[in-house]
């Protein structure tokens, strides 16, 4: 079987296909990663709570573990949940093996948390995809999930330039990428680099604005 090349490979799993205009609507996907996070992600579903709006939280495997209130609230409010890995690895730097245990327990650990939580994408720590990642998700039942938008909003750029990032980006099938909370080694709660204040405050307007240019914000299928 031909391996595909990297661009091939992110050009498949980076966006929804043949969503421009389909049915007369403009979908675009919000998505969380690093997950979850017992400051940001309950302000984040509160917020998509009042909006009415879904998103996919991309969730690692030992935070899950951790917070598994969290994962059964995602799930009661009609959100869906993505295998983001076990512990944030950089899977492109792993064996077959350490890549399908990243995986598989995670998977374990997040139907512990919530037995209801059907999952059915992986997306790779960092989006550093490779054939045997993308192998392991696929024998795992999993599709490989990347993202179209990335307005950096973990380095802290200012509500108003993340919002402007995705605004300017955006199209039909989009899928944005945002995060609600950091990797382990910013595990320290309180840890500057892990603060998200700056992703909820843009929340609000992103999605005030991407629905005041006619996009509707939807559950991945």
């Amino acid at each position: 079987m031909r391996r595909l090349s990297d661009c091939e490979m992110l050009q498949s799993i980076a966006e929804v296909p043949n969503e421009r205009e389909r049915n007369g609507l403009r979908k675009v996907y919000l998505t969380f990663d690093d997950g979850p996070h017992p400051i940001w992600t309950p302000k984040i579903l509160d917020l998509l709570a009042r909006q009415r709006v879904p998103a996919t939280f991309c969730v690692l495997g030992a935070y899950a573990a951790e917070y598994p209130e969290l994962i059964r609230r995602m799930v009661s409010e009609g959100h869906d949940v993505a295998n983001h890995s076990l512990s944030h690895r950089d899977l492109s730097k792993c064996e077959p093996g350490q890549i399908r245990h990243e995986i598989a327990e995670a998977n374990a650990l997040i139907q512990r948390a919530c037995p209801a939580a059907a999952v059915r994408y992986m997306r790779a720590p960092y989006g550093k995809w490779t054939n045997d990642v993308i192998s392991e998700s696929m024998k795992a039942g999993l599709m490989s999930l990347h993202w179209s938008v990335d307005p950096r909003d973990w380095s802290r750029p200012g509500a108003e330039a993340i919002v402007d990032s995705v605004l300017t980006s955006v199209l039909p099938g989009s899928i944005v990428l945002l995060h609600d909370g950091a990797p382990p080694e910013e595990c320290d709660l309180h840890h500057r680099d892990a603060s998200r204040v700056q992703t909820v405050i843009a929340l609000s307007r992103l999605i005030l604005g991407l629905k005041e240019r006619g996009f509707v914000i939807s559950s991945l299928p």
